[in-house]
């Protein structure tokens, strides 16, 4: 299957975040790269299969609207983990404080080291559980409902974006087990908190593509890696 432009350039993007994934390494880091450039290939071809609409950026836009189009989900996604960022600081911290130790520890590295890891969440995470997962979910769902003599396309989408969210939800739980015991309070906030985050860039991915989606995601890390140690 050929790719676009858009296409090829999406698996550099992939095979660059996929190597900086890991310390620099003479085997790791290649590996990684190659991981990253094989999940972007599989993730167009069942996104390619899943019948999703046929979007890798803003709608086909081109020149200054489709930059405004990137800024403009740039902001959402800013503007949405501002808010997260509120819940943690205001709701959550107080009940487990060690969490305000963790986004502080965030502030001690320095700026380029945290842009990069905005970079590898962006392209990752939106190539696993927006491109692959969210596609591979749509369109089982949408075989099902078409076996079952069905016709309802959209249903199988939202159906998959809510799943992909609660996946990517699931997935940021390992990493707060290092704030201390992860009671079901905290287990049921964070992945309320991320599945609303995944429920919107699922939304970003489907109605605008893939490109758009990551803008929105580094957008929301922005906010929690830059900002989020300057606000207490």
């Amino acid at each position: 299957m050929a790719f676009p432009s858009e296409g090829r350039m999406l698996l550099i993007a992939c095979v660059v975040a996929g190597g900086l994934a890991v310390p620099l390494h003479p085997i790791a880091t290649p590996v990684a790269a190659a991981v990253g450039g094989i999940l972007g290939l599989l993730g167009l071809r069942v996104w390619h299969w899943s019948g999703l609409p046929r979007l890798l950026t803003s709608q086909g836009s081109r020149g200054a609207s489709r930059l405004m189009a990137l800024a403009l989900w740039w902001g959402v996604g800013l503007v949405l983990g501002l808010v997260l960022l509120l819940v943690l600081r205001t709701v959550i911290e107080p009940r487990v404080p060690s969490i305000g130790a963790r986004i502080a520890a965030a502030g001690e590295l320095p700026v380029w080291r945290r842009a990069l890891i905005i970079y590898v969440a962006a392209v990752g995470e939106e190539v696993v559980f927006r491109l692959l997962l969210l596609s591979l979910i749509a369109g089982l769902i949408a075989q099902i409902i078409k076996a079952w003599g069905g016709a309802t396309s959209a249903r199988a989408i939202w159906c998959a974006n809510v799943l992909a969210a609660l996946l990517f939800a699931s997935a940021h739980l390992p990493p707060w087990a290092g704030t201390g015991h992860l009671g079901i309070g905290l287990v049921l906030s964070v992945i309320a908190l991320n599945a609303a985050a995944g429920l919107v860039l699922g939304y970003a991915f489907v109605t605008r593509g893939i490109v758009v989606a990551m803008w929105a995601h580094a957008g929301g890390d922005c906010a929690i890696q830059l900002l989020g140690p300057l606000i207490k």
